[in-house]
């Protein structure tokens, strides 16, 4: 089974591999079977056979591709005349859970 690195969720602080509790955050892997799981930065690149610089890598690169996508529905909207406010960048981070909030409303609202 092949793994891909989404993002970091800093919610999930338990490894669903080994078990590992109270970690800073974990990271989101999407199995080529399209299933979704919480590994520690370790369990992650034993896992997927990649290295944690590789790990690191594909978490960046989904969080700009998020951020991006983002950014081009809510300059879609603001465009269809909606004013973006907090609850607006809210629904459309949760299409792209890789971007980061906090970063997408000082942008945007």
């Amino acid at each position: 089974m092949t793994f891909t690195a989404i993002c970091l969720d800093d919610s999930v602080t338990t490894c669903d591999c080994c078990g590992r509790t109270n970690l800073k955050a974990t990271v989101l892997m999407r199995s080529d079977l399209d299933e979704l799981v919480h590994f520690g930065r370790t369990c992650a690149a034993r896992n997927s056979g990649k290295t944690s610089q590789q790990i690191t890598a594909e978490v960046r690169h989904a969080r700009d591709m998020a951020h991006g996508s983002c950014g081009n529905r809510l300059t879609e909207l603001r465009r269809q005349g909606v004013k973006i406010t907090s609850d607006v960048v809210r629904e459309v981070h949760a299409l792209f859970p890789a971007a980061e909030l906090p970063v997408l409303i000082r942008q945007w609202a």
